[in-house]
């Protein structure tokens, strides 16, 4: 039933159903998966649930219920079941309501963290080092990155060419690659062996020919050491907020990031501002290499000639 549910529901009707199969997998099937459909009581629905909640990831625990919830009526619908165990759970059962995340992390918890990073040396891992890296310098959106070919960079040019079909608002984007960019990505390629993908999968026979998009999660989790709990997806708003500090007008900084603009700007204006993106994300890059050796940067506007 599972397997019919991700072929006929899932995976023809999302962009990204990979994400959604992974979550399944990881979260629902590993604790109920061996249940016969049949099975399958209430109680077995809020295991999955506490178990979520209890990691403190109640968006997950959300986004679980409404997949088990889309399972089992899924499973009714076809007659292999003759209820839906989860249909009388709501939100507040699961994650409660969500609201806007407002984490970003400040200058001192980056040089923190990149300073745990080496201190922890290969445990770690370099490729996940320069994940990090190039999550915080350019901004984007965790897979776009990890399910990242090679053929969608140029790299004497300094270009990334993201394509449409990858993003979260379908908007193909040219991103400008800083200097210290270009160097990582260079690495990484003579560690992916002429592979496809930029982070190649790290085992034969993987779900994915990709690094999976939990393998991050996994390896930042394990860097306790004082750290305040952030999310991958903190690494956007970090940026962000950065690229306000620094004087980055925000028509430029949400450009940075390939949000989709809004109302009578967003109909009309359709310049590409890849000149400035590149001097702001240059300069976000310097910032970031100056919080890796530890040292204060000042902050000035980005508008202004002065150095930092």
């Amino acid at each position: 039933m599972c397997e019919q549910f991700l072929d006929r529901e899932i995976r023809p009707r999302y962009k990204h159903p990979d994400r959604i199969e992974s979550l399944f997998r990881r979260d629902v099937l590993s604790v109920i998966g061996r249940v016969p459909p049949l099975d399958v009581r209430p109680a077995d629905v809020d295991r999955v649930l506490r178990r979520i909640s209890g990691d403190g990831r109640p968006t997950v625990a959300n986004d679980a219920l409404r997949l088990m919830r889309a399972l089992f009526r899924y499973g009714k619908k076809r007659g292999i079941l003759d209820s839906n165990p989860a249909a009388d759970f709501e939100i507040k059962d699961a994650g409660g309501e969500e609201s806007a995340r407002a984490r970003k992390l400040s200058r001192d918890e980056i040089t923190r963290l990149f300073r745990v990073i080496r201190e922890t040396g290969t445990s770690f891992g370099r490729d996940n080092d320069l994940a990090v890296k190039l999550l915080l310098s350019l901004g984007v959106r965790k897979m776009e990155l990890l399910a990242a070919k090679w053929e969608e960079f140029d790299l004497d040019a300094g270009i990334w060419h993201l394509p449409g079909e990858r993003t979260k608002t379908g908007k193909t984007i040219d991103i400008p690659l800083a200097a210290a960019v270009v160097e990582w990505l260079r690495e990484l390629a003579v560690r992916a062996c002429s592979g496809a993908y930029v982070f190649p999968a790290r085992r034969a026979a993987k779900r994915f020919p990709h690094v999976s998009p939990d393998t991050l999660n996994v390896a930042l989790r394990s860097l306790a050491h004082g750290l305040e709990h952030f999310a991958v997806h903190d690494f956007r708003r970090t940026m962000r907020s950065e690229l306000s500090a620094l004087g980055v007008p925000p028509h430029i900084a949400e450009r940075c990031l390939n949000h989709a603009i809004r109302g009578v700007e967003g109909t009309y204006d359709r310049h590409s501002y890849f000149e400035e993106r590149k001097h702001a994300l240059g300069v976000w890059a310097d910032l970031l290499q100056t919080l890796e050796r530890g040292e204060k940067y000042k902050v000035v506007s980005i508008n202004s000639k002065a150095a930092a």
